[in-house]
């Protein structure tokens, strides 16, 4: 049980450094120091890789009994919380290169981008 508990956290926390590289490789992309393409399939990449291990996570935390119903490793809480701000950052970067692509290719939003 605690070795269980161990690869998850440790899936989660893999979950979030893809999901910071995302952010940062994002930032970089901003700045002008990698291509859009170049940055955009970075992102991809670990954005996917993040994405994997958050389900890691989520199967190494739910057992099932011989009974069929889900135990849950550590309480909803906390649980919940930890889901939850995943799910916040990767939506938070998906609409950061929605933002990126309106401004950059379309005129729709041309009048917030500063070239």
């Amino acid at each position: 049980m605690k070795k269980r508990t161990f690869f998850a956290i440790l899936c989660y926390a893999i979950s979030l450094g893809c999901l910071g590289f995302c952010g940062y490789f994002s930032y970089l992309t901003y700045n002008g120091t990698f291509s859009e393409l170049q940055g955009f399939l970075t992102f991809i990449l670990f954005w996917i890789g993040s994405y994997w291990f958050s389900t890691f996570y989520n199967q190494l935390m739910t057992l099932k009994s011989k009974d069929g119903k889900k135990k849950h490793l550590i309480p909803k809480r906390p649980r919940r919380l930890m889901a939850d701000v995943s799910t916040v950052i990767s939506v938070a970067l998906i609409v950061f290169w929605g933002y990126l692509y309106l401004t950059r290719h379309t005129s729709l939003l041309s009048f917030l981008s500063d070239k």
